[in-house]
């Protein structure tokens, strides 16, 4: 079983490969794959990633205000 550590990591390589919409993406479509191979011990290593994409997607930085945001 993957240890937090790495499943954190993964989660932040797949959003610095792919992007943060995309990796979400991607670790859905991984995760059906190994649910629809009977692929247990895959499944929930990549629930877990999945898991963590979204987390690190929510908490993540917040784009930049445009200047004319800034001046209102």
């Amino acid at each position: 079983m993957s240890t937090d550590a790495e499943i954190w990591r993964a989660a932040r390589d797949l959003i610095a490969d792919h992007g943060p919409r995309r990796a979400e993406s991607h670790a859905t479509k991984v995760l059906a794959e190994m649910t629809l191979g009977g692929d247990f011990a895959g499944t929930l290593v990549w629930r877990r990633i999945l898991r963590a994409v979204k987390g690190l997607n929510a908490n993540g930085p917040k784009p930049a205000a445009s200047p004319t945001q800034r001046r209102r």
